[in-house]
């Protein structure tokens, strides 16, 4: 019988119990969240978090190992010590294969193969698209300066061509400021958008109103800069659940998976355990970043994303039930 682990005396971070103080997991899955009075009934290794905080592993949803990138690419342990437990890549196959031979087994990898046009995924530069000779595959478009998300743009005009983008799943990496205009077809693209929300002052809440999907890179020391980024420096700051929600359940999502990203029965049991100030709810008020602490309101907490507050410093990741750091 396999030995179940319960995380108590925490903040959990879970759409299944707004209110969750434990988690329990058992092999590879969450088995419950709830609280710490009906956690001591289970059996199991019981671990005390001290009031820490819960949270479902982050994804980086573009690790761009190309020479040009924005910033360097972080190596898989550096990814693991921030608490990212999943990463999408783009590079050469010597990059790719450079990057997960080196990585931690408990960072879950996806690899778009630059070069890899027609592959399962690959890589390709927006502005060497020709709408007469699209390739097949889940392809990662880098769309690195004005002038390729015009050409995107331009192909999404075509119905034929989001089509077929469409059936492939394919996305798109963009490494530049989004304009007013390119919004909605972005949006009605049906296309997986990443944006690094430090690099570019983006209009991250008209995009999610539009109905765009976007997940992050995240590159910073601490992925909560990316959060706060988002929440406080972007074009038209979004919530910080819409940003947290950017570097969970969106990351799984632009690669297919519609199950991960959260803390809830069923899911992957890999969560990371944060040292955090204060949990907060933010209003969703476009004139005002207004923080609530009611618990009626029945949204989970995140932490205070505000300039002069402290960001969460990463205690452990648990992967598969187990501890992985220290």
């Amino acid at each position: 019988m396999t030995d179940s682990t319960i995380l108590y005396n925490a903040d959990v971070y879970s759409s299944a119990d707004p209110f969750a103080t434990a988690i329990m997991f058992t092999g590879d899955t969450v088995a419950w969240v709830g609280s710490d009075e009906a956690a001591c009934a289970f059996d199991g290794t019981h671990h005390d978090l001290a009031g820490a905080f819960v949270t479902p592993g982050l994804v980086a949803a573009a690790v761009d190992l190309r020479p040009q990138a924005v910033r360097p690419a972080p190596t898989g342990d550096e990814l693991l010590s921030r608490g990212v437990t999943a990463a999408h890549l783009i590079g050469t196959s010597e990059q790719l294969a450079r990057f997960t031979d080196a990585a931690p087994e408990e960072l879950v990898t996806t690899c778009y193969r630059l070069g890899g046009a027609g592959e399962t995924r690959g890589a390709l530069d927006a502005g060497a698209l020709d709408a007469g000779a699209l390739p097949d595959g889940a392809q990662f478009v880098l769309v690195d300066s004005a002038a390729d998300l015009s050409a995107v743009l331009g192909l999404l005009e075509n119905a034929g061509v989001r089509a077929h983008l469409q059936r492939h799943a394919w996305r798109l990496l963009i490494n530049v400021a989004v304009s007013p205009e390119a919004i909605d077809a972005l949006a009605q693209s049906g296309l997986g958008i990443t944006v690094d929300p430090l690099a570019h002052r983006q209009p991250l809440a008209q995009l999610l109103s539009a109905g765009a999907q976007v997940s992050f890179a995240l590159t910073a020391e601490n992925p909560w800069q990316t959060l706060r980024a988002a929440v406080y420096d972007s074009a038209d700051g979004v919530s910080a659940r819409a940003a947290f929600n950017a570097v969970t359940r969106f990351g799984y999502r632009a690669v297919g998976s519609f199950d991960g990203g959260v803390l809830a029965p069923g899911a992957a049991a890999t969560a990371c355990v944060w040292s955090v100030e204060s949990l907060l709810v933010q209003a969703a008020d476009s004139r005002v970043a207004a923080w609530s602490t009611d618990p009626r309101s029945g949204t989970p907490g995140l932490p205070d994303l505000s300039p002069d507050a402290a960001l969460p410093q990463l205690l452990r990741v648990w992967s598969h039930g187990t501890a992985v750091t220290s």
